[in-house]
């Protein structure tokens, strides 16, 4: 059985069409766009999630299909993973979990016979795993952009003020600054204004590409000057104070969280050894009276 699906495998590795979209994105300007690197875990599975493929197919589920797909765009993960393989990783982390949780631990470990509605309950979260892995990707994704979203704007506007024009001022960026997702974004900017899209157009796309309330609104700011004839620089330079100061308030937000968060811990395993030290001897001294004086 493990010859049969190794050789199944290989037969599916060789007809795989290596180095075609590589070519393709080449020939439309799109080569410098990187694609975020799956999990080691989900990456041993792959040969398994492909042998599964059609076994999946037939699943319709058009609002999820479309759920996932804007996932794996929000998470630059377009070629990492198709919609079929996902469906699939969901089966296998649902079988995984109610192997691991029920058979293993409950039944071999315990020795508990548990009933069939915690099979289910086990079996139903295994299956929401991936989802909320891929949730994880896309929310790990949105924080490095927002981290490096005012440093590139700010690099943004003074290429556009020192006399460059916005597309010469995204290029300028993309050679001066780190390798990231958000330089590969503005990679895929300008790639598709080089296959014959509109600005505006390019621009609703990488708001939808990213979906963070940051970049929208910069598009829509740029998308509204661009309408109007107005000069690119004021707007940049407006829109990056605006993002460096919700930057400053986010800061201040996350310090005030961290000091409630820290509540619980203290709470819980600090205070009961406090009460112990300070109240122990009083409470000995009251149950035993003078026998804990030797003490």
């Amino acid at each position: 059985m493990l010859l049969f699906a190794a050789s199944v495998f290989f037969v599916i590795m060789s007809a795989w069409p290596v180095g075609e979209n590589e070519e393709v994105n080449a020939r439309l300007g799109l080569a410098g766009v990187e694609t975020e690197s799956l999990s080691p875990m989900v990456q041993l599975l792959r040969p398994l999630l492909v042998m599964m493929t059609p076994l999946v197919g037939w699943i319709n589920a058009k609002r999820y299909r479309a759920w996932i797909e804007q996932k794996f765009v929000n998470a630059g993960m377009t070629e990492a993973m198709t919609t079929n393989e996902f469906f699939a990783y969901k089966i296998v982390m649902a079988f995984a979990f109610w192997g691991l949780f029920v058979v293993l631990f409950a039944r071999i470990i315990v020795g508990w016979e548990e009933p069939i509605l915690a099979d289910l309950a086990i079996v139903v979260i295994g299956s929401f795993f991936p989802d909320i892995w891929l949730t994880g990707l896309v929310k790990e994704r949105q924080d490095r952009i927002r981290r490096t979203l005012p440093y590139v704007l700010d690099l943004l506007t003074l290429s556009v003020e020192a006399g460059l024009d916005f597309v010469a001022g995204i290029h300028k960026v993309c050679e001066k600054s780190k390798a990231g997702p958000l330089v590969d974004e503005l990679s895929f900017f300008l790639g598709e204004l080089q296959v014959g899209a509109t600005r505006q157009q390019a621009l609703r796309n990488l708001a939808i590409r990213i979906d963070m309330r940051e970049v929208r609104s910069f598009s829509a700011m740029l998308i509204q000057a661009d309408v109007l004839g107005a000069s690119v620089g004021p707007v940049l330079r407006a829109q990056s104070d605006l993002l460096r100061t919700q930057r400053f308030q986010e800061a201040e937000r996350q310090g005030a969280y961290a000091s409630q968060k820290i509540l619980f811990p203290l709470i819980l395993c600090i205070m009961p050894a406090v009460f112990v030290i300070i109240f122990g001897p009083i409470a000995l001294n009251f149950i035993y009276g003078d026998q804990t004086i030797g003490l």
